[in-house]
């Protein structure tokens, strides 16, 4: 069996506990061993470190905005061509 993720890959917990998970690296893909396969992590936010499943973690969508933006209601003189502007 192959791995899914390679090191340094960004990977998220695939079940987060709390409002706000940590966001992780992929430090090391580790040899198989039993039936599972498993990667050591390290937190981006801390310097801790542990070894996880490939079931506990999962990748980072980056289709998803981190930040949510109003609409504009207008357009500002500055922005606007110069043709609207005459």
């Amino acid at each position: 069996m192959t791995h899914k993720f390679q090191a340094g890959q960004t990977v998220l917990p695939a079940h987060p506990r709390g409002a706000n998970p940590g966001t992780y690296v992929i430090v090391q893909v580790l040899p198989e061993t039993s039936r599972e396969r498993q990667y050591r992590i390290k937190s981006l936010s801390s310097a801790s470190e542990c070894v996880v499943s490939e079931t506990q973690i999962k990748t980072r969508d980056r289709a998803k905005p981190l930040l949510k933006f109003r609409p504009l209601q207008g357009v500002c003189h500055a922005c606007r061509p110069a043709a609207e502007a005459k």
